[in-house]
């Protein structure tokens, strides 16, 4: 099974591209996901993010507040590298468990759609058979992220600039998928895309298949001539 990263800056568009590989019924493990899930209350993440923050960044009903959290992490970089290091053991324990999972279940290839795979994930990229970064130019980005967020545009600019540059991420990833425009277009891309993994995927099991064969011949052939 290959491994696909997926990745982009806020509000590029990622989870909809996560979304149409999706419906082409490639499984997704969702890294963004992950992370909510392991912050729950009463998971040791969520006891040691508490501890380090303080009861400030908590909810009436003791959920996380997330708004605020961000509010903090992104504005000292100190800090949102302590959460990162509170948090990403557990994420990544989980995504391997996921990985695992499927691996048994015969899938051709996996996007496991992370985030902040070019900023922390150097360990992961080894593992992967290639990288895709969702782009869009920047008027766009700003335009959906104060949109989605009821940001102003200072704010939604300071969140672009906390993160790398997109620009950056481009130039690390193997394949881009331009987001800017029609839904369709991206649609287009994403296919093209599925359509040479699957090939590929094809492509490495016959050359291991192959490699077997090759192998076992050599290993008979050997046998022959020690033997006469």
């Amino acid at each position: 099974m290959l491994l696909v990263g997926l990745t982009g800056s806020i509000a590029t568009g990622k989870s909809t591209v996560s979304s149409m590989f999706k419906e082409l019924g490639v499984p997704v493990v969702d890294a963004d996901q992950i992370a909510k899930d392991v912050v729950e209350p009463g998971m040791p993440a969520y006891k040691k993010i508490v501890a380090h923050f303080g009861g400030e960044i908590l909810q009436e009903d003791g959920q996380l507040n997330r708004e605020r959290l961000g509010e903090i992490i992104f504005s000292d970089e100190q800090e949102r590298k302590v959460l990162n290091s509170l948090t990403h053991p557990a994420i990544h324990r989980e995504m391997v468990w996921q990985v695992i999972k499927l691996f048994c279940q015969g899938h051709k290839y996996t996007i496991l759609d992370v985030p902040l795979l070019f900023e922390t994930g150097r360990k992961l990229q080894t593992y992967l058979y290639t990288t895709v970064v969702v782009s869009c130019d920047e008027e766009t980005q700003l335009d959906r992220l104060m949109a989605r967020n009821n940001y102003n545009k200072d704010k939604a600019v300071k969140r672009v600039q906390a993160q790398m540059p997109l620009k950056k991420k481009i130039e690390l990833a193997n394949h881009i998928i331009e987001n800017s425009g029609e839904l369709e277009f991206t649609k287009e891309q994403v296919l093209l895309l599925h359509q040479r993994l699957c090939s590929s995927y094809r492509r490495l099991v016959f050359m291991l298949i192959l490699g077997i064969l090759v192998l076992l011949y050599a290993v008979f052939f050997i046998r022959n001539i020690l033997t006469r």
